[in-house]
């Protein structure tokens, strides 16, 4: 996690302002880390919390409902798709159609409801993994930390890619270039960000290699496939979490379709598709450098 403080802000005042955004964060990662047993997430998939706390009532009612919204191109479970990759790298050979087809129908209705804000499992806990969408959740709460803890101040949370920012000046922020993500590299595009978040989602750096072939780590919950139709696209929004997670299911789909989705959903985007070419709405142009 990288954290900024504008120009003005005293030396005591940054320190204040790192100690606020890392505590809080911190914190989190207790209640949501899937590679923690004791986290309170894995915890409550073992049915060992039956009421959560506010904090994880809230994200699992979010994640569910961004489920609904992008007609499940988001998906709760994406734990259990990433599984069946991990595993078909680890034999050394793809998924099977009939694999994914099981995976695929495995995980089409979501595995827990909410009533009345209390999250029930209803079916199979253990692929349910919101780190699509907790990541620029969890900078947002760690940028409101940090701006309660210096009022006024110009503040930037960067947590791996998912980017918030809260102050009186607006910044600018580079986009990676998907096709040669090289520190050297100039950005394949400049953007504005004030007040808002912005993440990427992308091919460039993880994935399974199975049988000397590159599969992306980007997977279609509709198909259990991993999918390539784009190399990289970068969404801007009011915060960082609804960034994060219209990035991850914009990022499953054909390059128009997804712009046009994000354009109905009045955000910013920029697509860069596997050929270098850039898709972009008319949202992202008024912020572009």
């Amino acid at each position: 996690m990288e954290i900024r403080v504008g120009a003005s802000a005293t030396r005591r005042t940054a320190g204040r302002i790192d100690r606020a955004a890392v505590d809080e964060m911190l914190r989190l990662e207790q209640v949501f880390s899937t590679y923690r047993a004791d986290s309170e997430l894995e915890r409550w998939k073992r049915g060992e919390v039956p009421v959560p706390g506010e904090d994880l009532r809230s994200v699992l009612a979010l994640a569910l409902d961004w489920q609904e919204r992008s007609r499940g191109v988001f998906n709760t479970s994406s734990g259990t798709l990433t599984a069946l990759w991990r595993l078909a790298e680890a034999r050394g050979r793809p998924p099977s159609h009939l694999e994914t087809t099981a995976a695929a129908a495995a995980v089409r209705d979501p595995q827990y409801r909410v009533e009345d804000g209390v999250p029930f499992i209803v079916g199979d806990p253990s692929g349910i993994n919101l780190n699509a969408f907790v990541k620029g959740w969890i900078a947002d709460r760690a940028l409101t930390a940090a701006s309660l803890s210096a009022p006024g101040e110009d503040i930037v949370v960067n947590a791996g890619g998912d980017l918030c920012h809260r102050g009186a000046s607006a910044i600018e922020v580079g986009i990676e270039n998907p096709l040669r993500p090289y520190d050297n590299e100039p950005p394949g595009s400049r953007v504005r960000v004030a007040n808002g978040g912005l993440a990427t989602s992308g091919l460039a750096r993880r994935g399974f290699r199975i049988a000397g072939r590159w599969y992306p780590h980007i997977i279609d919950p509709r198909t259990a496939a991993s999918v390539d139709t784009i190399a990289s696209i970068s969404v801007i929004a009011a915060d960082a979490a609804t960034a994060d997670v219209v990035a991850t299911f914009a990022g499953i789909l054909p390059p128009e379709e997804a712009t046009d989705r994000c354009t109905a959903l009045g955000l910013a985007c920029l697509v860069i598709d596997p050929n270098g070419r850039h898709w972009s709405n008319r949202a992202w142009a008024h912020l572009e450098v």
